[in-house]
């Protein structure tokens, strides 16, 4: 029971290393996703003083001095510019024959599929010439697609915006939820922006322009030249003042990793707390163990053994209580990480590297705390040993 109590005790510690490993793993696969569904070296150029986040339909007061000339100006002029996307966008009703549904529409260019990574899984995006006539066209996310033409083959059939018909012409891969959780990716509608400014929102200003930029290397390079065009074609007021604000998407996500590794390290520390206390309870049944076995001990000292190979024995043994402690608590923690990855949001990951911390750990604090007893049974007095018994 002694030894079944100081295994149980490492198991719970490297069970507790295994799932918090998990989850730290899990959040930076998460954060990886989130930027790369946001397509990568991206900065937001938003209409306004406001924080502006992928996915996020407003940008707090409506500034109207963002036009899709300047978003044409910064991909002309800014040389760390590779391409740009104006973009407007708001939630609407939405028809198809007698069902309808509201959804975000967004009114931006064919470079918006680019940029962010938006890929049409059947039809077509809309191009640039019919954007510039102005075309009714529509590229709907997946949800929509489910809503509206379940069963049926939405290519080629007409929805209304409003009382604008549009005719779908691509259905986009599915996304699930933005980068700051705020909205469904899947839920929108894509149409051209001149014919989303002319026919839906009747407004000639943007809310954000998308700005891809040609390598990592070059981000804040990028937003100090799209800051330069802005300001010459807008002019601060006399406070010196910017009617626009510039994000750069990598420092919130970098903000989120910060936060997420500085809480995984105060839960690993709990969790290292938790296997030293399993690994007391190697020590003391490494103590208990040698005064229960002093006679042991001595008869294996006076018939010859030397005080290496008790020393030998008894760290051998504080492994394999260790070992079982490992392999029993690698179970557990998998198990524990898989439940809490189906119960919550929370996204974890267990690989190899994990798998060799957790059990690694574990033969660390079972040789650390079994040195001591395992000295102290080779310093016995064989002796005194025997006469003890």
């Amino acid at each position: 029971m002694r030894t079944g109590l100081a295994i149980s005790g490492t198991s719970i510690g490297v069970a507790a290393v295994v799932v918090m490993v998990a989850i730290g793993e899990g959040a930076e696969r998460e954060l990886l996703a989130r930027v790369e569904a946001m397509g990568g070296k991206l900065l937001l150029v938003s209409a306004g003083r406001s924080p502006a986040l992928v996915g996020r339909s407003t940008t707090g007061g409506l500034v109207t001095t963002l036009t899709p000339a300047d978003a044409d100006a910064i991909g002309r002029t800014a040389d760390a510019v590779e391409r740009t996307a104006a973009s407007i966008d708001a939630d609407l009703p939405v028809k198809y024959g007698s069902l309808t549904m509201r959804t975000s529409i967004r009114a931006t260019t064919p470079d918006y599929e680019l940029i962010r990574g938006f890929r049409a899984l059947r039809g077509r995006y809309f191009t640039h010439d019919e954007d510039r006539d102005g075309l009714r066209l529509a590229v709907i996310g997946a949800r929509v697609a489910a809503t509206l033409f379940d069963g049926i083959e939405p290519l080629g059939e007409t929805v209304r915006v409003g009382s604008v018909p549009f005719e779908v012409i691509g259905v986009l891969e599915s996304k699930g939820s933005s980068a700051n959780a705020a909205s469904d990716e899947d839920n929108q509608i894509l149409i051209p922006l001149r014919t989303g400014l002319r026919r839906v929102f009747n407004a000639d200003y943007v809310m954000l322009v998308y700005t891809r930029v040609r390598e990592d290397a070059e981000m804040g390079a990028a937003a100090d030249q799209v800051a330069a065009v802005l300001r010459r074609r807008h002019r601060p007021d006399r406070a010196g003042a910017d009617d626009f604000r510039i994000d750069d998407q990598f420092l919130v996500l970098e903000a989120e990793r910060a936060a997420a590794a500085s809480f995984q390290r105060l839960i690993t520390a709990l969790a290292s707390v938790a296997l030293l206390v399993g690994g007391v309870g190697i020590l003391s049944t490494m103590l208990l163990s040698i005064r229960e076995r002093r006679s042991e001990v001595g008869l294996r000292i006076a018939v010859g053994a030397k005080r290496r190979d008790v020393r030998t024995q008894f760290v051998v043994e504080a492994l394999i209580l260790g070992a079982a402690g490992g392999v029993t608590g690698l179970a557990a923690g998998l198990g524990a990480a898989l439940a809490v990855g189906r119960a919550t949001r929370w996204q974890t990951a267990v690989s190899g590297e994990a798998v060799a911390i957790a059990v690694g750990a574990a033969l660390t604090v079972s040789l650390v705390f079994g040195v001591f007893p395992a000295h102290r049974a080779a310093a016995l007095d064989p002796i005194r040993s025997l006469r003890a018994e």
